[in-house]
Formats: structure tokens, C-alpha cells, sequence
């Protein structure tokens, strides 16, 4: 059955932000529905998706700044990447490929956890996560799309339309609105998605409200669909709660690590976080054997990281001295924050 994902949701209340954990989860999935007829496709881990039609507003991104990393900057790093999808079964080829080595470059040195504060960390272990979460999203269809039971929630007396899509499977009115309310968006546009005008009007709004939730999310489709925007704001989530929603007995939502109030997690904590909610990946799964523990505990959380981790290795080999999936990543603000 397809893991849904649980992303952290934000609300206003009055002045303040405030989030709240809503979760997918395998239990509460709907079947897959496509607005426009298209048949469902299997990706390699068996999950039954839907190819979402392009959005009514056009979104094209942009070429990304200066020394913001790519292929470019960096052709030795690009031969690296190629090389990570040369060894996934599942992997584009073409223009697409192209795009995903590009993001995947400019978002790690926009968005991955500094090697230099953060021991054991390579900028490689960025790299290779991202490519092998990507595999295990949406197989690298840009389109694919699934609509869980909150992604269809009552608001007011309309439905949501806000299914989870692309290629990391990001949630308009959570990820997207968590990035325009609270995160860099100058490092996002570096990567090579600046964030509309149009949507970041609505940043002061709450994510369960009729912008966020019904119309933005169709009107928007090409962004969430375009792969520098999703790869950056997905890894964003990702790396927000790894470096800093690792405290166990209380959940550290954004909001609260962009003031400064995040406790150090590790890979497998924005893994959690985003496969959860923030509130369900909080805490540390420290090792191996904290991880094995897991399979009788929460399997689909165990089987969701065992897969990424098993991509991850056929890319980087197998860990030695450590895994970097339990490497300790420290909160930075100034990365992660307005």
C-alpha cells in the first residue's frame, strides 16, 4: 500500500503561526484519482499512483544564482550524481535526468546539512539521500500524485484538493506554505524555484483555508510538479526536522526551530517527520539496533527507512566506522530560516 505522507501544517491564529501534525499514513489513504482520466502507474515499490495534470497558473522556475552550485560550478560533483542514478533501476533519462542532477546539486548546497559542523556528514550523504527518496517517492515521475483522506478534508463547506505530488511528494498547503511562512526563500530561488508573488500573498493565511487547500493547490500544479521546486522545498522538510526535531518528549514544529528552539536530530528524524508528520518523527533512532527495534514497533516506518538506507548503500556502499543515517545534525537557523 502507498505510504502517504504526514507533513506538518500550518495555521493562524491571530497573529501567531501555528502547526499542527496532520498525518497520511497507510491506514487513512483514499484510492487514486486522476482529474483528468489518466490511467494509474505502479511504481517499482508496488504503490499505485496517479499522473497529475499540469496547473493552471504556469510555472516555469528559474535558472537558479550564482554559486549556488550545479553542474556547472561543480562537474565533478555532476559525474558523482550521474553516477548514483546509474545505479537505480528506475532512474530517467534525457532532459529529466538532467533536471533531477541539477536540483539535486544546487538544493544539497542550498539546503544539506553542513559536513564541516556536522561530523560525519559528507556532502555526498546528501546527494545520494535525495536521489534514493526520490526513487522511493514517485519512482521520478515529476507527476505522480496521491490524495489521502486529509488531502480531501472538509474546509468549510468545500473539499481540499491537495494531494501530495512529485517527486518527493510535497503537500501545497503544508510544505509549500511552511517554506513561503518561515523559510529561506532566497536559497530556494538559488536552487532555482523563487516562489510567485501570487502565492506568497497568502503566506499570513492559514494552511487549511480555501487558497491553501482547494484552489491554490490545482492553480499551482506546475510548481509542485516543477523538480527544482520540489526537489528544494522536499529536502527543505526533510532537513528542517533532521537537524531539529530530534527531542523525544516534545515535537519542535518549524516555527519553533526557526526560533531558535530546535534540538539536533539525525537523517532518519526528517525521514520520520515527513513520512509522519513532525509530531509522529520526533526524537532520535540512534542506532542500527533502535532501528531494527522498529520492524515490531512501526513497521511501515521501519520498511520506509530500511528502503531508503538499502538505496542509499547500493550508492554509496555500506557504512563504515558509522551510518550516516545516524549521524547527529546540528540546527542552523540562518540555513532553514527567514
Amino acid at each position: 500500500m502507498r505510504l502517504l505522507r504526514g507533513l506538518a501544517l500550518v495555521g493562524v491564529l491571530g497573529a501567531a503561526v501555528v502547526f499542527a501534525s496532520a498525518c497520511g499514513g497507510d491506514e487513512n489513504g483514499t484510492a487514486p484519482t486522476s482529474p483528468d482520466g489518466a490511467a494509474p502507474v505502479v511504481l517499482p515499490d508496488g504503490a499505485v499512483v496517479i499522473r497529475e495534470a499540469d496547473g493552471a497558473v504556469p510555472f516555469e522556475g528559474g535558472p537558479g544564482g550564482s554559486g549556488c552550485g550545479g553542474r556547472a560550478d561543480d562537474p565533478a560533483a555532476a559525474a558523482i550524481v550521474e553516477g548514483y542514478l546509474g545505479k537505480m533501476q528506475n532512474a530517467p533519462a534525457g532532459p529529466l535526468r538532467d533536471e533531477i542532477v541539477e536540483a539535486v546539486l544546487r538544493t544539497c548546497e542550498a539546503f544539506g546539512p553542513s559536513p564541516a559542523a556536522n561530523k560525519g556528514w559528507k556532502r555526498e550523504h546528501c546527494w545520494a539521500h535525495l536521489v534514493a527518496s526520490m526513487s522511493k517517492e514517485s519512482g521520478y515521475d515529476p507527476k505522480v500524485s496521491v490524495k489521502d483522506t486529509y488531502g480531501s478534508r472538509a474546509i468549510g463547506n468545500q473539499r481540499a484538493n491537495d494531494p501530495v505530488v512529485g517527486l518527493l511528494q510535497v503537500r501545497f498547503s503544508s510544505t509549500v506554505h511552511e517554506m513561503v511562512a518561515l523559510g529561506n526563500t532566497d536559497r530556494l530561488a538559488c536552487v532555482g524555484c523563487p516562489i510567485p508573488d501570487a502565492v506568497k500573498a497568502h503566506a499570513a493565511e492559514g494552511g487549511s483555508t480555501p487558497y491553501w487547500a482547494v484552489t491554490g493547490p490545482t492553480e499551482n500544479m506546475s510548481l509542485l510538479q516543477n523538480v527544482a521546486c520540489n526537489v528544494g522545498m522536499g529536502a527543505w522538510f526533510y532537513y528542517v526536522h533532521a537537524t531539529g526535531n530530534g527531542k523525544a518528549s516534545a515535537v519542535t514544529y518549524p516555527d519553533a526551530y526557526c526560533k531558535g528552539e530546535g534540538t539536533s536530530g539525525n537523517l532518519i528524524t526528517g525521514l520520520l517527520s515527513h513520512l509522519k508528520g513532525s509530531e509522529g518523527g520526533k526524537g532520535l533512532v540512534a542506532n542500527q539496533g533502535a532501528l531494527d527495534a522498529l520492524r515490531n514497533t512501526d513497521s511501515g516506518a521501519f520498511n520506509y527507512v530500511t528502503q531508503i538506507k538499502g538505496l542509499f548503500e547500493t550508492m554509496v556502499g555500506p557504512p563504515t566506522g558509522g551510518s550516516p543515517f545516524f549521524v547527529r545534525l546540528s540546527p542552523d537557523t540562518t540555513m532553514y530560516c527567514q
